[in-house]
């Protein structure tokens, strides 16, 4: 079996360093043009494998771009994490707004919880739970996702790798090869 992690092309709060994850953006220029350029790429793939997103405009934007002939699986449960009172903010503002909470979260970014944000556990477990349920299926599939959730699961997938090191630059895809549970990198970032 075979997985496909397509990151959602550029918005503008990605090109201003914004935290954002439940905030429903559009792509800008720049990710439409990612997204057409990634169509080429995959040209020669026979698509006719499921196509999953998030629910949130950005990531059926770019579905949509890459496999415009494709039916759409969203699901909420792929949705990027909720970063609350953050939503919108750079680095700097959070850390003139909440200087205590943002010290505390460098240090420990797993454990401390921006307020009204989701718990970075709860978030893990809801994209575990929703990938764990495709993988049942038994069939290749697409996944057209943000940076967090994509993350998630590859650190799953590949224990060795460090969160904050995974790189995924968006016009790119990678592909991983499934055979029981174990799991093989075919392109990355490609």
């Amino acid at each position: 079996m075979k997985i496909y992690l397509i990151r959602h092309g550029e918005t503008d709060y990605n090109r201003q360093h914004l935290f954002y994850g439940k905030t429903d953006v559009s792509l800008n220029e720049t990710g439409v043009q990612q997204s057409y350029l990634l169509k080429e790429k995959l040209a020669d793939m026979k698509v006719d494998t499921p196509v999953y997103t998030s629910s949130l405009k950005r990531t059926i934007e770019t579905g949509k771009l890459i496999f415009p002939n494709h039916p759409m699986i969203s699901l909420k449960e792929l949705d990027e994490k909720d970063f609350g009172l953050w939503e919108g903010l750079n680095a700097d503002q959070i850390n003139k707004e909440f200087p205590m909470e943002w010290n505390k979260w460098l240090l420990s970014p797993f454990e401390v919880t921006p307020t009204n944000a989701e718990k970075f556990s709860d978030f893990q477990d809801r994209i575990l739970k929703c990938v764990r349920e495709i993988l049942q299926k038994k069939h290749d599939f697409i996944l057209v996702g943000h940076l967090g959730v994509l993350r998630v699961i590859l650190k799953n997938c590949f224990p060795a790798y460090k969160f904050w090191e995974i790189a995924l630059e968006q016009g790119n895809y990678t592909m991983i090869e499934v055979e029981e549970s174990d799991f093989k990198i075919i392109a990355w970032n490609k």
